[in-house]
């Protein structure tokens, strides 16, 4: 897992002790976000697109950022497209209409 921590300055040489703890509800798995996602990409863009294993995302809300891939039945996997988060702990998909146009476009131009 990787966070950033952003505005701090430290001199070179410093030794830092860095500690993040986070106590949250998680009642979506990564695969269950990986399924929502594969689902939701096939309904809304292509049946050529689904969801790949997803990472946890720690920001404003704990998400699994799922990267959608492109594939062919010839081919297997051919690129990643985008990527859709999934709320970790509701489930809700966060792909706004700007998110699909993208992921629609740059599967278009991958294939």
């Amino acid at each position: 897992m990787s966070t950033n921590v952003q505005g701090v300055q430290v001199p070179e040489g410093a030794t830092v002790d860095l500690k993040i703890e986070i106590t949250t509800q998680v009642n979506i798995t990564a695969f269950v976000a990986q399924q929502k996602v594969t689902q939701f990409v096939i309904s809304e863009i292509s049946n050529q697109l689904c969801g790949d294993t997803p990472d946890l995302n720690v920001g404003e809300r704990l998400c699994w950022s799922v990267p959608v891939v492109l594939t062919s039945p010839a081919k297997g996997t051919i690129g990643r497209v985008g990527e859709i988060l999934v709320d970790a702990d509701t489930g809700e998909l966060l792909a706004d209409t700007d998110t699909v146009e993208r992921i629609d476009a740059n599967a278009e131009w991958l294939a």
